[in-house]
């Protein structure tokens, strides 16, 4: 009976936490091999990002050393968002509508070989949600399809091609 009595105290103090710890992460960073060169996968990204007109993004860190790439986009639109992130509301939010969201890309690259590039972006999206004059701003997860287009830009593999 002790011991019946122990189980069951293990397990309904445990059982939050075995469900914490099994959540999925916000941020899943996506890689790819990509079949060009470090310097040119690192050129073609930093001039993507560099062009706000193109992509959209603000590049705001580079680093060709560590062949890091850090870019920044506000005011992404709802097609883009639905496209992109997706969020978890508290119920008492569940009712406010989508205003705008943001986007931090991270770009990891290293050689894979001598002709090849191995690519790793992540992307932590921020979503502006409101009500009237409340508002609230939200910590969501990528579906991924952000993180891919990144890697076709440097021209890894589309999203299709998988």
């Amino acid at each position: 009976m002790r011991k019946l009595i122990a189980i069951l105290t293990a397990t309904i103090v445990f059982a939050p936490l075995w469900a914490t710890a099994i959540e999925t992460p916000r941020i899943i960073p996506r890689s790819a091999r990509i079949e060009r060169p470090i310097e040119q996968a690192y050129g073609t990204l930093k001039q993507y990002f560099a062009d706000s007109s193109l992509s959209g993004f603000r590049l705001t860190s580079t680093n060709e050393k560590a062949w890091t790439l850090v870019a920044t986009r506000s005011g992404i639109d709802g097609a883009n968002w639905n496209h992109w992130a997706f969020c978890k509301a508290s119920p008492e939010q569940m009712i406010y509508q989508f205003k705008q969201g943001t986007a931090a890309v991270t770009v990891e690259l290293q050689k894979s070989g001598t002709q090849a590039t191995f690519a790793t972006v992540s992307v932590d999206f921020q979503g502006t949600y409101g009500l009237g004059s409340d508002e609230a701003t939200i910590a969501c997860t990528s579906k991924g399809n952000a993180e891919q287009d990144v890697i076709a830009v440097a021209g890894g593999p589309a999203k299709d091609s998988h």
